[in-house]
């Protein structure tokens, strides 16, 4: 009772603290002419709320009008982004009074303000437009990323301003980054034409960000930032190796009933008098035999980041892997039933063909191609400066 009477006080709190008169109170506005404007459509005969409407949507306006006065007497061209948005808003508070009952809204005077916004529009689609002009002017990719802000700037203020969307593709193009995956092989063995084939199947495109493109393949078209190099530097094969160890298994079984037998070793008996039987218990044992075929291909290497700009080394990964051939078969003596559910498996196998060097080189590939993903993925960030 005493939990329910002190969440009740702090609904209460909250409510009270967060109500259109209090908005208005620490100078909320618009969030007052929300909240209002929620309780008059379900009261349309709510004078408190309407009060606090009026008030809220006068001193709004008021406000804005008055910055408006100031940017348009200080005459900066930069103000007009500014400007629009401040009419916009004019505009959408009093569309917001505009969706209550006739009642209400013929409390308040409403203005057309179309060509005001019109006008805006245009001059801050006009401002934002220009600098992203001047922006792209530069050559540089940071500041083709700054005019592409202000292109599209421009595009959300005016669809379809001037050539703004042929100016946001060449920003666009201009600040991107590019870099190129590739392989170079400086272990002293010759590598199969299939490798450098498979290793080319990363898929890096997942990977592309607003900023940053990776190729596997080298665009001609293309000045490169970066180059992101998987150096192999050592394969090796492990020998065929067939390890065989000798264990055993042990369960408890139940095989058939047995009479229970009281202290004195006579057959207990149930309240109607018939003997109690119950499960008779034994531990079975099997002795296996298992073989064990393994061999190993291991590829070291790194993934090295190259800035092409400042012709430096930026990092260094580790991209060793190891491919592992296993195979494992068996045969058992004594009881079946001793056998875990994993020997099981293996019981009845026999030995296979080891994988040739070639065939485990290739598994390698595919752990290569998610190692240098992982890596690339990790340094996202720094490819995109």
């Amino acid at each position: 009772m005493k939990k329910s009477s002190y969440l009740l006080i702090i609904s209460f709190f909250f409510i009270s603290c967060n109500s259109s008169q209090k908005m208005l109170e620490r100078g909320q506005y618009d969030q007052a002419i929300d909240r209002a404007t929620e309780k008059l459509m379900k009261k349309p005969n709510n004078s408190k709320e309407l009060g606090v409407l009026k008030e809220a949507y006068e001193l709004a306006n008021m406000f804005d009008k008055e910055r408006i006065e100031f940017l348009e007497l200080e005459g900066l061209e930069e103000s007009w982004i500014e400007i629009y948005e401040l009419y916009e808003q004019l505009n959408w508070r009093q569309n917001k009074v505009r969706s209550l009952p006739s009642q209400i809204r013929n409390e308040f005077t409403f203005y057309n303000y179309d060509n005001e916004i019109v006008e805006s529009k245009m001059a801050a689609a006009e401002v934002s437009y220009k600098r992203g002009v001047d922006f792209l002017e530069r050559g540089d990719k940071m500041s083709a990323r700054q005019a592409y802000n202000e292109f599209d700037r421009a595009a959300q203020i005016y669809p379809g301003f001037e050539d703004v969307d042929q100016k946001l593709y060449e920003s666009h193009q201009l600040g991107m980054n590019h870099a190129l995956y590739f392989i170079e092989n400086n272990s002293g063995m010759v590598l199969p034409d299939f490798f450098d084939v498979e290793m080319k199947k990363t898929t890096l495109k997942d990977l592309n960000t607003h900023w940053l493109n990776f190729d596997t393949y080298e665009n001609q078209n293309i000045e490169y930032d970066y180059f992101l190099v998987l150096n192999i530097t050592e394969i090796a094969y492990s020998p065929e190796t067939v390890e065989r160890r000798i264990y055993s298994e042990s369960r408890e079984i139940q095989d058939g009933l047995r009479y229970e037998l009281d202290e004195d070793g006579n057959v207990k008996k149930d309240s109607t008098g018939t003997d109690i039987q119950v499960p008779n218990m034994i531990t079975v044992t099997a002795e296996i035999t298992e073989s064990e075929q393994k061999k190993t291909a291991f590829v070291a290497g790194s993934l090295d980041i190259y800035d092409l700009r400042s012709d430096q080394l930026l990092r260094t990964e580790s991209a060793s892997v190891e491919a592992v051939f296993q195979h494992r078969y068996g045969e058992f003596s004594g009881n079946r039933k001793a056998l875990s559910e994993e020997t099981e498996k293996i019981i009845g196998g026999s030995a296979v063909q080891f994988p040739g060097n070639e065939q485990m080189l290739m598994d390698a590939t595919d752990l290569l191609k998610n190692r240098s993903k992982t890596v690339i993925s990790r340094n996202r960030r720094l490819l995109e400066n």
